[in-house]
């Protein structure tokens, strides 16, 4: 079944949205910019989130220090590294975390793609660049994939259909769930019911 994850909740009522459109995922962003969260921005809204909705924590190039502290006090139920971060920094961070981790990928080119195939993450986000910009990447440059991998980047309700042709194991969304900025509850709604309508793609 096709996943879908909302991401760059930034109020406790993006929480409550949440909690009526029913995603597999939210995403909480930790890096500089209009959809940063504090730590403890964080844990309110996590706080106000249904406890079978998991969050991820969305990084670039952060302190593990800081990742760690946040799965420990619960704010986050998985990591998605942004940034350049290393392998070794990701194996690292797995053998203190029992909990999934996601590879993003900046797609300009099929290459960018395949050089990743054998990450230890165990999914890949395929998006435009730095996320929430609500720009797309070339989607005829998705190679077959051999990990699960999610699909990013200017995905909303004009072409969440033609994303789902393309069979992602899930789609990632925030800018195109939002109205004026800022996250707009029937988009979100609507956004879910329509991955539901297409359980296995379209």
């Amino acid at each position: 079944m096709t996943k879908i994850k909302l991401c760059g909740l930034t109020r406790v009522e993006d929480a409550e949205s949440a909690n009526l459109a029913g995603p597999d995922w939210v995403g909480f962003v930790f890096d500089a910019g209009r959809h940063f969260l504090t730590d403890e921005a964080a844990a309110a809204i996590r706080k106000a989130l249904r406890p079978d909705i998991p969050a991820v924590g969305v990084f670039v190039n952060d302190d593990p220090a800081h990742i760690e502290a946040l799965a420990a006090r619960g704010v986050i139920q998985a990591v998605q590294l942004h940034g350049n971060e290393p392998e070794d920094y990701l194996r690292a961070l797995r053998r203190k975390l029992r909990c999934p981790f996601i590879r993003v990928v900046s797609v300009k080119s099929t290459e960018d793609v395949l050089r990743w195939q054998d990450t230890a993450a165990d999914y890949l986000l395929l998006d435009h660049g730095k996320g929430g910009t609500g720009r797309s990447f070339d989607w005829a440059l998705i190679p077959p994939m051999k990990k699960p991998w999610f699909m990013a980047g200017g995905i909303g309700l004009d072409n969440l259909e033609a994303a789902l042709a393309y069979h992602p194991w899930g789609v990632d969304i925030s800018s195109g769930a939002e109205t004026d900025g800022l996250k707009d509850r029937k988009k979100m709604i609507r956004l879910v019911e329509t991955v539901r309508r297409f359980p296995e793609g379209i």
